[in-house]
C-alpha cells in the first residue's frame, strides 16, 4: 500500500513537473518565436525604406531641376519681351502660366512630400521661393536677385542629395 501512494505521488509530482517544465519551455519559444518575428519585420521595414528613399530623393532632384528649368525659360521669355518694349512686365494673376511652371512645382511638391531628410526638404523649399520670386518679380533688377541663387541653391541641393544617397546603399 504504501509503494502505491509512493508511486501516486510521484505520478503527480512527475505530472506537475512535465506541465511546469512544457509551459516554461512554450513561453521561451514563443518569446523567441515574436522576437525573430519582429525582427524580420523590421528588417523588411527597412529594405521598403531603403528603397524608397533613394527614389524619392532622385524624384526630388528630377523635380527641382525642372522647377529651375521652368523658371529660366520664363525669365527668358520676360527678359525677350523686355528688350523689345523696354518695360518689365511683371506678372499678374492674368498673365498665362510659365510654361511647365504648374507642373514643375506640383511634381516638387509631391517628391518633396516622400523625402525624410530634412536638409534636402528645406533646400527645396528655398529654390522653390527664390525661382517663384524670380518670375513675380516687380522688375528686372528683383527678378535678377531673386533669381540668382538659384544656381548654388541647386549646386548645395546636389551636394546635399550626393552625402544622402551613399548612406541608404
Amino acid at each position: 500500500m504504501e509503494a502505491a501512494i509512493f508511486g501516486f505521488i510521484g505520478v503527480i509530482f512527475g505530472s506537475i513537473s512535465t506541465a511546469v517544465l512544457t509551459i516554461y519551455k512554450e513561453r521561451i519559444t514563443s518569446r523567441h518565436e515574436i522576437d525573430l518575428r519582429d525582427r524580420q519585420y523590421e528588417r523588411d521595414r527597412q529594405t521598403t525604406r531603403d528603397v524608397f528613399q533613394p527614389d524619392s530623393i532622385l524624384a526630388l532632384q528630377s523635380s527641382v531641376t525642372s522647377l529651375i528649368s521652368a523658371a529660366y525659360e520664363e525669365l527668358d521669355r520676360l527678359l525677350a519681351e523686355y528688350r523689345e518694349t523696354g518695360m518689365w512686365q511683371s506678372r499678374t494673376w492674368d498673365t498665362p502660366t510659365a510654361n511647365g511652371w504648374s507642373a514643375a512645382l506640383l511634381g516638387l511638391e509631391n517628391a518633396r512630400a516622400r523625402v525624410f531628410d530634412h536638409d534636402l526638404r528645406m533646400i527645396a523649399v528655398e529654390l522653390r521661393e527664390s525661382a517663384g520670386n524670380s518670375i513675380w518679380a516687380e522688375s528686372r533688377e528683383s527678378a535678377e536677385e531673386h533669381s540668382r541663387p538659384l544656381e548654388a541653391l541647386n549646386i548645395r541641393f546636389n551636394d546635399a542629395v550626393h552625402r544622402a544617397l551613399p548612406t541608404l546603399y
